[in-house]
């Protein structure tokens, strides 16, 4: 029955295209995305919920997993431009021009560097991704120097090898590798990695690479896996909340490993001076698209008529975000899936208290469900797309999806949580 599901699911995939973008791509992106993620999720449910599976379901479901992304880069409708940047930056760095120093649209290197500038968004600023992403993106661009495409196959490649190495920790921690299939079969790595190209694939492999290499050795972080984590850092920057974990558990070495990858990795970059932090800054100062808790704290301010109301927004979030890790590290336990929930649970803080929220951004919380997927969570990967490319349908009606999207996965969320506590302290009391 799960087998029929995920050919279910490549169907309602493949639904989504052409691939090519049409006005009505919206309309069949959003009817397609929905039925494959209900049937990932029955699928999944009955993977997980199953008394004895078959020896060769792990197989079909990584068969299945590699199907669902080649249906979706052949069909599903392009979901961004980011790769014409990671083209230019790359092309750039090949040329011995620091992408750091020049906006794409600036006269100086539109032609011949970049002949796609005008279809790049955010164009008017330089780029925001970190030294191990500008690596990457010079080593693509080397191999085909004018194909995005190479981008998307590299990307999935990427994806389909942190399904490798969730397997492998699903088995360091004594579970079940097929429970896997919750992020395998998910719609939204699928589509995001695929018809998105997102860095964040490269970036989630990298730090899925540093808990394996630290659960070989029973959850301590090593020099290799502070090097990956590094990594991991400059690829999109989002692992920088899991460092006090790696840190805590490995002590000086890890720290001192990995400052000096980073160290190793910035300085190429670093003859820009502060135009280094140019385009992060402008990334941070300004953008707070599909967010929830931001959104909402910077709008109530705003409405209060509080001078600076985004900035005291950005503080706030930070801080809130920091207090979780603060609390996540001080309450790691022995063992490797300690680290694991702390990991995930830190990046989950990031997506849902910080801002922007784009659905490629939640790539990075997915994993948790594979150990504990909890319904908020699971909701949370369909909401997350639906919101967002739902603006194209309803382009006045942003705020009200905001609402239907986070209203029922917080609620979920936080009945969980409930549930859970209720449930500990009667165990506690028998």
């Amino acid at each position: 029955m799960a087998l029929a599901l995920g050919l279910a699911a490549g169907v309602a995939l493949w639904s989504t295209g052409p691939a090519e973008s049409d006005p009505a791509w919206a309309v069949r992106f959003v009817r397609g995305y929905s039925v494959a993620w209900l049937c990932y999720c029955l699928a999944a449910i009955l993977v997980t919920r199953a008394p004895r599976l078959p020896r060769w379901t792990l197989a079909a479901i990584i068969v299945i997993a590699f199907g669902l992304r080649a249906v979706a880069i052949v069909r599903t409708p392009p979901l961004s431009t980011d790769y014409w940047r990671y083209v230019w930056d790359g092309r750039m760095i090949n040329a011995g021009v620091n992408p750091f120093r020049y906006r794409p649209d600036a006269p100086e290197v539109r032609e011949p560097w970049n002949p796609n500038w005008r279809i790049m968004n955010f164009r008017n600023i330089p780029t925001i991704y970190p030294p191990a992403a500008e690596i990457l993106f010079a080593a693509l661009a080397r191999a085909r120097s004018q194909d995005a495409e190479v981008f998307r196959w590299s990307f999935l490649i990427f994806d389909l090898a942190s399904i490798l190495a969730l397997i492998a920790l699903l088995r360091r921690t004594g579970r079940a590798p097929a429970r896997v299939i919750w992020y395998a079969w998910c719609p939204l790595p699928i589509t995001e990695v695929t018809a998105g190209a997102h860095v964040d694939a490269f970036g989630l492999f990298l730090l899925l690479l540093a808990l394996l290499l630290a659960a070989r050795r029973r959850g301590t972080p090593g020099p290799t896996s502070a090097l990956a984590l590094a990594a991991a850092v400059f690829a999109k920057g989002f692992a920088v909340f899991t460092v006090p974990f790696f840190a805590r558990r490995g002590g000086w070495r890890v720290l001192t490993v990995a400052a000096a990858a980073c160290a190793v990795m910035l300085a190429p970059f670093l003859g820009v001076g502060r135009r280094l932090f140019t385009g992060l800054g402008q990334y941070f100062g300004h953008w707070e698209t599909n967010s929830s808790l931001f959104f909402l704290c910077n709008w109530m301010l705003d409405a209060w008529k509080v001078s600076g109301h985004y900035g005291i927004t950005r503080a706030l979030s930070t801080a809130a975000i920091l207090a979780v890790v603060v609390w996540l590290t001080w309450r790691q336990q022995p063992g490797t899936e300690s680290l694991v929930r702390a990991t995930f649970l830190a990046l989950a803080a990031v997506v849902l208290l910080g801002a922007p929220t784009l659905p490629w951004y939640a790539i990075w919380v997915l994993p948790l469900l594979c150990w504990w997927p909890a319904p908020g969570g699971v909701l949370f990967s369909l909401t997350i797309s639906m919101q967002y490319y739902g603006r194209w349908l309803y382009p006045n009606n942003y705020h009200t999806l905001l609402w239907a999207g986070y209203l029922p996965v917080y609620a979920l969320l936080i009945g969980h949580f409930a549930w859970w506590r209720i449930n500990l302290r009667r165990r506690s009391l028998d």
